[in-house]
């Protein structure tokens, strides 16, 4: 199993899918936010996302049209269009390998919880560190980390999986009670290297991990010690820090 961060930037274009499409996990605790948020008015949304009132005022007509008949929806993955999901391609996919994708790949979502690539979703804007405690009363991380945990666990067991891979971010991961996870996380880390010294890569990050995505799905990648062998035009393999439980790939 994988998981994987959403992205704040939206496709909204009309697309054709060459596989069916499913519905998110948690409608009710998905209902829950809304209610709660169709109740703000544009600058109270402003404020707690901390955006401009601009994009406040899109965000305020999403989340009022949210689940209208005339409402544009689409799949998670096609939706989200991020340096992630650039990296992860999917439009590049096959047939087999979206329906793989759909077994095995996941998407932390501060208002979905956790969606398959193929779920059809409406827009919107909803960050796991959004600071929604004093109208929730906890946090995002709080509120859906039992959920979430549970579904991957059922996943995990129903795909056989001795491992899930942690390709999303920090802010997203942490809705995953890692104790209670029935399988062997296994975190990523990716370096350039320059002038004989491994550096950061900055927001490319992102990309990369969306690239690991593709690979592991695209190769029916199910073990670690395939991982260990992987040496991508774009990616290699470098070493494995068994403490942490953390691979570390160079980006060439």
């Amino acid at each position: 199993m994988i998981v994987i961060s959403p992205a704040k930037n939206l496709n909204l274009l009309n697309e054709d899918y060459i596989t069916n499409l499913s519905e998110p996990f948690f409608y009710d605790k998905t209902t829950k936010l809304l209610n709660i948020i169709k109740k703000l008015d544009k600058n109270e949304i402003s404020s707690l996302m901390k955006i401009s009132n601009q994009l406040a005022d899109l965000n305020y007509e999403r989340f009022l049209k949210f689940n209208h008949k005339d409402n544009i929806k689409k799949p998670a993955v096609y939706m989200f269009s991020g340096d992630t999901f650039n990296g992860l391609s999917i439009r590049s996919f096959s047939k087999t390998s979206i329906n793989f994708a759909q077994k095995r790949l996941r998407i932390l979502s501060g208002l979905y919880g956790l969606l398959k690539p193929m779920d059809n979703i409406n827009p919107y804007r909803l960050e796991m560190g959004t600071h929604i405690k004093l109208l929730l009363g906890e946090s995002l991380v709080e509120f859906w980390k039992n959920a979430v945990t549970d579904e991957l666990n059922l996943d995990l067991k129903k795909q056989r999986s001795k491992y899930l891979f942690n390709l999303a971010s920090k802010e997203y991961f942490g809705s995953i009670d890692c104790e209670k996870i029935n399988a062997q996380i296994v975190n990523f880390d990716f370096k350039k290297s320059k002038n004989n010294k491994l550096i950061n890569p900055g927001m490319a990050i992102k990309k990369y991990r969306g690239k690991m995505a593709k690979l592991i799905i695209e190769n029916d990648i199910k073990d670690l010690d395939e991982l260990l062998d992987l040496n991508h035009e774009e990616i290699k393999f470098e070493s494995f820090d068994s403490k942490n439980s953390s691979l570390l790939f160079i980006i060439k």
